[in-house]
């Protein structure tokens, strides 16, 4: 690179007193020293270079145990040719220049970080490296040409005189951008490596702040008692025993709930269970999931329903297949179960709203206290705090508007935290959906047709309903899981060369609130796919692992994750007695996973002794934290296949904490090794991708070990537990 820059002594002193460097990330690229949101820029974050030599990258996106910091700083640090010991994160600003590329808001799901920021933190990165290369050559009086930079210095490579970043980022802030940054070429030097992550340190020594860890001077404390059944309104309260305890500051009544505000949480939360409510009948107050479910099932039969995917003629060629096999599966409603409850901190003024906050949808956060304040979006300040979970759940807004409402009425600071009831009763569930599945094989053994039908509530109905989001009467959330995600996939449906396919929605609304949950629709549709290839596997008296092995043998690169996954868990190999084995495979969020689960069974109760993980996520940015995410979602999927299940009767959810909502325990908890394919391709998302294969693997253990069929979770509703 041959730059030529020229700067008067104005703009000399003016970079130099700056002591820094603030670039935008951003395509198309700009730079500035303060952020200006009004700027309509579809992608946007920034690189500070302070004096020190130290290198930020102002995040674009919230951290909730994911590790998309620590992978995004890293991919910025490689291109730019930081020092890894001097690169930090900061959390995230709000604005239209920080909005998901390609979204069109500011928000962390859908394992989506990194895969979506990958490049515009790279050219930005690129950009950044190129004006401190002309700075750093102008200040030894060489050309920039000649130098090269690593490990936070500009380098003249004849003279190996070198200048640091912190001495010319003040400089380097002035020039005049690159239209075209020079990517760097080669092998990378820090993307790749297995490196701690940013954020651990401070979780450890209990530095790092939460939402439920802002304090604020004044701040009030409010506990909530929300509606028990969705959709029910706030009738009346007897507030006059609680108004003269001690501590009490007021009752707030909101149109489903009643509020206590007082100056500790303690106070607010002991007052408000002493208050009972009086709520609205609904048409809802005798819905219990028995009705959910076979309205559900009713739907089977009909003969109307919405394509998704059509490829060929499913229904004729199905009729013609010399083997068929058809089965029905069902998926309960599931819980988040965050360790940190909804919680949102609130101060509103006549002139301004501040929150502070654990959310992953921070347009939604803005969006919502501007419209129940009344206050222009540029007069609400949000701190993204470091969420305590989120799988989803913090995509909501409920807790805020609350919030928001509460400190309008109260007219000082107050932090809203919902009790761990309130969490469990009050979610936006994984939708309870039922499959039915129907393949046709040849006589070679292929399959010549799949046809699929599903059936549930809508997810994206709440999150975008105006207009009603159903595309050509389909909810696109529902379909996640069914078709390919990943580059070079041989079909429609997975990873699997289907000639003659059809998939099918029938939209069955529900009272009870749905959202995004952990894999979304990979979730159950993994399980449905999953467990028909298992049980066709089983009609053909075939290896599960060689029919999945032929009928993906257009994508070498699934195949290549099946054979490791075969060599590693020893499947070729004998077990020993009492144990047994299933396998499945999912394409999801762009990476490619498959698992073997090894277990005993001792009546009913199941011990997990072993589960082997392969995920193929094309570029391996931090392999140490691919494993953990792989692990703690697999966790996850165990936990959601064997207890896991709301329940709702006369309206509202029965489960309350977590006696009665059953996590996996540590000491249940299975080995879990994870090997990783870096087949080099575009990266895919990590934190979601292993969840949807777990329950199709256990139940194909299960019927492995005992001959029977496992078509509906949890498991713990046919009898078996924990062992």
């Amino acid at each position: 690179m041959s730059t030529k820059v020229s700067l008067n002594r104005r703009q000399f002193l003016k970079a130099g007193a700056a002591g820094g460097l603030m670039l935008s990330v951003g395509l198309p690229i700009t730079y500035a020293e303060t952020v200006d949101s009004s700027e309509p820029a579809r992608l946007g974050a920034f690189i500070r270079i302070g004096a020190d030599g130290r290198v930020a990258l102002i995040a674009p996106c919230v951290e909730m145990g994911q590790g998309s910091h620590s992978g995004l700083a890293m991919i910025l640090a490689d291109e730019l040719g930081a020092d890894w010991s001097k690169v930090s994160v900061e959390a995230p600003p709000i604005g239209v220049a920080y909005r998901v590329p390609g979204r069109g808001i500011q928000n962390t799901s859908a394992s989506q970080m990194v895969r979506r920021w990958n490049t515009p933190l790279r050219h930005s990165a690129a950009a950044a490296r190129e004006m401190l290369t002309v700075a750093g050559a102008t200040r030894l009086g060489v050309a920039a040409d000649a130098c090269t930079v690593r490990d936070g210095f500009i380098i003249h490579e004849e003279s190996q005189r070198r200048i640091a970043f912190g001495e010319v980022a003040a400089a380097a802030a002035k020039l005049p951008q690159p239209k075209e940054p020079v990517l760097r070429k080669g092998p990378a030097t820090i993307v790749g490596k297995p490196l701690p992550r940013l954020d651990i340190p401070s979780k450890v020594d209990g530095s790092a702040r939460f939402g439920i860890d802002t304090r604020v001077p004044g701040m009030l404390y409010a506990a909530i008692r929300q509606s028990p059944v969705f959709s029910a309104k706030l009738v009346s309260v007897d507030e006059k025993d609680v108004r003269s305890r001690k501590g009490i500051i007021d009752v707030i009544k909101l149109p489903d709930a009643v509020v206590v505000v007082a100056d500790s949480y303690w106070r607010a939360k002991t007052a408000i269970a002493l208050i009972e409510p009086v709520f609205s009948d609904t048409p809802h107050a005798a819905t219990s999931t028995r009705d959910i479910q076979a309205s559900q099932r009713l739907q089977l039969q009909s003969p109307v329903a919405m394509p998704s995917v059509v490829v060929g003629d499913a229904t004729k060629s199905l009729a013609a297949a010399k083997i068929r096999v058809t089965a029905d599966y069902e998926v309960p409603f599931l819980h988040h179960a965050t360790m940190e409850p909804m919680t949102c901190t609130v101060s509103v003024t006549d002139q301004s709203c501040e929150l502070w906050v654990s959310s992953q949808n921070l347009t939604g956060v803005v969006e919502t206290a501007a419209r129940v304040t009344g206050l222009p979006q540029d007069k609400i300040n949000v701190h993204a705090m470091l969420l305590g979970g989120g799988f989803g759940r913090k995509f909501e807004q409920d807790a805020v508007e609350q919030a928001t409402l509460i400190g309008k009425a109260v007219k000082r600071p107050v932090q809203l935290i919902w009790s761990r009831e309130e969490d469990v009763q009050h979610g936006f569930y994984r939708p309870a959906m039922v499959g039915r599945v129907s393949a046709g094989f040849d006589e070679q053994g292929n399959i010549s047709a799949l046809t699929m039908r599903l059936i549930g509530p809508s997810v994206h109905e709440h999150t975008f309903n105006n207009p009603f989001p159903l595309v050509r009467g389909v909810d696109v959330v529902a379909m996640i899981g069914v078709t390919s995600e990943s580059p070079g996939a041989p079909g429609l449906i997975q990873q699997y060369t289907i000639k003659n396919a059809r998939v099918e929605y029938i939209y069955q609304p529900t009272h009870v609130p749905v959202g995004y949950w952990r894999s979304i629709g990979a979730s159950e549709n993994g399980f449905f796919i999953e467990s028909l290839i298992d049980e066709a596997a089983a009609r053909l008296k075939t290896d599960p692992y060689q029919l999945r092995r032929r009928l993906m043998q257009d994508s070498p690169r699934a195949v290549t994750v099946l054979d490791k996954l075969a060599s590693e868990s020893g499947w070729n190999k004998a077990l020993m007695p009492g144990r047994f084995r299933g396998i499945a495979f999912t394409d999801t969020v762009g990476s490619l996973t498959a698992q073997v689960i090894e277990i005993s069974v001792a009546k009913k109760s199941v011990k997990v002794h072993r589960i082997v993980c392969v995920i193929d996520c094309g570029t391996a940015v931090n392999p140490d934290n691919v494993i953990a995410q792989v692990q703690g979602s697999i966790v996850m999927g165990l936990s959601a296949a064997m207890t896991e299940q709301i329940t709702v009767e006369r309206g509202r959810v029965l489960q309350s904490n977590f006696h009665d909502y059953r996590v996996l325990s540590l000491k249940e908890t299975p080995r879990i090794e994870v090997h990783i394919v870096d087949s080099g391709g575009p990266i895919g998302g990590v934190g979601e991708a292993a969840l949807p294969a777990v329950a199709p693997a256990l139940c194909s253990a299960i019927h492995a070990a005992t001959g029977k069929r496992i078509r509906s979770l949890p498991l713990s509703q046919a009898g078996y537990q924990w062992a």
